[in-house]
């Protein structure tokens, strides 16, 4: 399937998508749907998977509690014998290489058991989605490992590191031919209805999450939670930068009242009820009725 030419559009505070690492964990982070966690991983590690399970099992509970710094995003065992770990990173905090290390050593250290001969140790797989491009040269996917730097031969891959670049997929790939690439594609957020449908028919399965995604994202529960944590992330990072920029001690607070109103604003053009916003912002109604709308 060919592909149009286009620019890579970066991910959105807010965007509802799998490659927000949320919506990926309820879509994927579950045995019932495991099939197809299978068909994905066999289509980017190019090989057959007997038998996989989540051992990480999400649930919108857990999303809400959890904190993202050191916690795995999707964990699944394959075969009985690989460790698979599979990030989304969308903003480039420059520390992926040692996020990716970290998850990596930390999955193989504890598969180990005492007394366990170290070859014997189960296998250990990090990939990690990104919304920037890691590297300037190569392909848009990097598997790395562990090599001699004399003659680049590869000398152990008991842990291997895989990077998926999207902007890099979206503006190199012109055709989509592979099942990786029907899955990067569908992922990347970045194609429009007719490809979206041709992809659907090379990939009966990415057409069933895309199937499960819609339903998801119908569930009041699930769409109150996302809005939360939207809000919560966008809350904390104005009153941050609010904090930094005026260098005073009440900043957090004159910055989450400016979140809070650039919120109430953002629902309001899109017609929410005033008591909907004033749930999601904790503004008085009297507040909300003296923001004025575009």
């Amino acid at each position: 399937m060919k592909l149009k030419e286009r620019q890579y559009k970066e991910f959105r505070r807010g965007e509802i998508s799998l490659r927000r690492d949320e919506i990926f964990k309820i879509i994927f982070g579950t045995n019932e749907r495991a099939y197809l966690l299978k068909d994905f991983l066999e289509a980017i590690l190019k090989r057959k998977i007997t038998n996989i399970v989540v051992r990480n099992e999400v649930t919108l509970e857990r999303i809400h509690v959890e904190g993202k710094e050191g916690k795995l995003d999707l964990l699944a065992e394959i075969d009985n014998k690989e460790l698979i770990n599979i990030e989304i990173q969308n903003k480039n905090n420059y520390n992926i290489i040692q996020r990716s290390e970290f998850y990596g050593a930390s999955m193989y250290h504890n598969s180990l058991k005492v007394g366990m001969n170290f070859n014997k140790n189960i296998k250990t797989v990090v990939i990690v989605i990104l919304g920037y491009n890691l590297f300037k040269e190569g392909p848009y996917h990097e598997v790395c490992g562990l090599m001699r730097e004399w003659n680049k031969e590869k000398i152990s891959d008991d842990i291997e590191y895989h990077y998926i670049q999207l902007p890099k997929f979206i503006e190199t790939v012109e055709e989509i031919k592979t099942d990786e690439e029907a899955w990067i594609g569908y992922i990347s957020n970045q194609l429009n209805k007719e490809e979206l449908e041709e992809i659907f028919k090379m990939k009966r399965s990415i057409e069933e999450i895309d199937e499960i995604v819609k339903a998801v994202l119908e569930d009041k529960d699930v769409n109150d939670e996302l809005n939360r944590r939207i809000y919560n992330q966008y809350d904390k990072l104005a009153a941050l930068q609010y904090a930094e920029e005026k260098g005073e001690n009440r900043g957090e607070e004159k910055g989450r009242k400016k979140t809070q109103i650039e919120m109430a604003k953002k629902m309001l053009e899109k017609g929410k009820p005033i008591e909907e916003i004033i749930e999601f912002t904790e503004l008085s109604e009297e507040e909300i009725k003296e923001i004025k709308i575009n």
